[in-house]
């Protein structure tokens, strides 16, 4: 969705489709930044999680709701802002590559 609502802020300059400005809510430079931002982004988290999943995690005995409660606690929550955030930070960065903005 991100490089979807990228393409609005083309539209201040003439360009890109109207419609999709309300949809850019994560401020991204431009579509181009904003699939290459997500595409880093995956590649950097694939590698990241790779030694958690083989590292496993420790058994702890406790109530199923307990346990639902942390994991979604712990990975849902983790889930939902890390993306937003560090495809964000990427996109700063990558904007001031030339031939991307």
């Amino acid at each position: 969705m991100p490089a979807t609502a990228a393409g609005s802020r083309a539209t201040r300059s003439g360009t890109g489709h109207p419609g999709l400005t309300d949809l850019n809510v994560m401020g991204l430079h431009s579509p181009a930044s904003a699939i290459t931002s997500a595409i880093i982004f995956n590649a950097v988290i694939i590698v990241a999680l790779i030694p958690l999943a083989l590292r496993g995690v420790r058994y702890t005995p406790a109530s199923a709701h307990d346990l639902l409660r942390r994991n979604l606690t712990r990975y849902g929550l983790g889930g939902l802002v890390a993306p937003f955030i560090g495809i964000r930070l990427i996109d700063l960065l990558v904007s001031h590559i030339p031939g991307l903005g």
